[in-house]
């Protein structure tokens, strides 16, 4: 005998509940999961290295038309910034560097952001819309990414002044963390 219609309705687990479970847990391993296996502070291959040197052009308004050469900066610690324009987890990041980079002061850090996983005209209207407080470049081919090992947004690569790599994490980064790693690079 076969259930009445009204029972199988009952007994089947509707698709939008199964949708929403899926997308929970999904979005649970973006932002919970994932960032801790691949990307917390340190873990990175690079750390301890010489930081691959990159040139790339500025994507800032203020800066347009200029290149930086990473290895330009040594001397000051150096903290890139991978980001992209619909990164919403980027844009939380955004405020914490600029204050740790204020306290901190810039003759002794340098915070650069990398655009990269964007497309540059996307970069550009963000930047002239919702300006940093420190300078951009755009990672065009993805060289710098993939030098650097960037699995997810944000990445967050401290080098130190003598260009060796301090710390690397991916995800939302404290105050009081960054200000940590910032620390520990300057001595």
């Amino acid at each position: 005998m076969s259930p009445r219609p009204a029972e199988q309705r009952k007994d089947a687990t509707p698709g939008y509940l199964v949708g929403a479970l899926v997308l929970a847990f999904c979005l649970f391993m973006g932002f919970f999961v994932l960032p801790q296996l691949g990307g917390g502070p340190g873990k990175s291959g690079l750390v301890g290295k010489p930081a691959p040197d990159f040139l790339l052009p500025y994507a800032s308004p203020d800066r347009r038309g200029q290149s930086q050469r990473l290895s330009d900066l040594q001397g000051k610690v150096v903290v890139l910034d991978f980001w992209a324009s619909w990164c919403a987890p980027c844009r939380a990041q955004t405020p914490v560097l600029e204050r740790v980079a204020g306290a901190v002061g810039a003759e002794k850090l340098l915070v650069l952001g990398v655009g990269t996983s964007d497309d540059q005209v996307s970069i550009v209207r963000f930047l002239e819309r919702k300006p940093h407080a420190y300078a951009s470049v755009f990672d065009d081919e993805g060289m710098a990414s993939s030098a650097y090992h960037v699995k997810g947004l944000p990445t967050l690569v401290v080098i130190a002044k003598d260009g060796i790599v301090r710390a690397s994490t991916t995800g939302v980064v404290s105050e009081r963390q960054l200000t940590k790693l910032v620390t520990e690079a300057m001595k």
